[in-house]
């Protein structure tokens, strides 16, 4: 089941080749870049202690595979962005604010956690892990070579 909801998750992100395609609405005619990416073939980035990552983006959003060591830590964070995690194998703790307050979920290989914009979140892997983010809209602070500071604190 975690295969076929991967698989539907890039699927739904994928074209079969970079092309210019027109889309037509009734009011424009717009022109976007059909995007075509591999994440086999993307080289990873270390970006703390334990943490790699592949990513890409659209114009308005963006899919990023995290590889997590065992006892990797991503610090608490915001953004102003939605972000859908999904665990594909592994296991993580995370810390973050839900009804208010601050509370603690496990999340284990095949299961989804949504961080609605601007809730706090942080994540400590208890076991390797391979974590599928989607953030929409597109986190303008990954646009940068430079790592935002919440990433700083982990230490590479």
């Amino acid at each position: 089941m975690k295969n076929i909801l991967a698989a539907l998750a890039v699927t739904a992100i994928i074209a079969s080749n970079t092309v210019t395609a027109q889309v037509t609405t009734i009011d424009s005619v717009a022109t976007s870049k059909v995007q075509h990416f591999n994440f086999d073939d993307m080289e990873s980035e270390t970006i703390g202690k334990g943490i790699k990552r592949k990513w890409f983006h659209g114009e308005k959003g963006q899919m990023t595979i995290f590889n997590l060591e065992k006892g990797a830590h991503i610090p608490w964070h915001k953004h102003p962005n939605e972000q859908i995690t999904y665990i594909m194998s592994g296991k993580v703790k995370i810390k973050t604010i839900i009804d208010g307050k601050e509370e603690f979920v496990i999340v284990s290989g095949g299961e989804v956690i949504v961080f609605p914009e601007n809730i706090p979140h942080e994540f400590w892997a208890l076991e390797e892990t391979v974590d599928l983010d989607v953030h929409v809209p597109l986190r303008q602070d990954w646009l940068s070579k430079e790592l935002p500071d919440y990433l700083k604190k982990t230490k590479k």
